[in-house]
């Protein structure tokens, strides 16, 4: 929190906060510009994801748990890709979702809650 950018709305500028991303384990908090894709997120805080097709949402490796927080809803090419692969339903693909709001997310390869 803290930091700030500028939004236009109806030819003003206001200042609008960026969304935040708390990360667990580790409570690590990253403030990320609204928009971002959440996998260049995990890349910025420097925690390990998964992704071997590019960010193309083929491999669906970049599956993580969203604990806190709205995001898209899931659309039918990120649900075919997770049957696909035999992802965990509940899980998002990192790739699929841009943050526009506060999130709290995790991976089950980041260790225990």
């Amino acid at each position: 929190m803290g930091s700030n950018y500028i939004a236009a709305v109806a030819g003003s500028s206001i200042l609008a906060p960026m969304p935040t991303i708390r990360f667990l384990p580790g409570e690590k908090l990253l403030e990320v510009p609204r928009g971002r894709l959440l996998i260049e997120a995990i890349r910025d805080a420097e925690f390990p994801i998964a992704s071997s097709c590019g960010d193309d949402l083929a491999c669906a490796r970049c599956g993580v748990r969203i604990l806190a927080g709205r995001v898209n809803r899931e659309a039918p090419i990120e649900r075919d890709a997770k049957q696909r692969n035999r992802v965990d339903p509940e899980l998002r693909l990192a790739c699929a979702v841009r943050v526009h709001h506060d999130l709290e997310i995790t991976a089950d390869y980041w260790g225990p809650l």
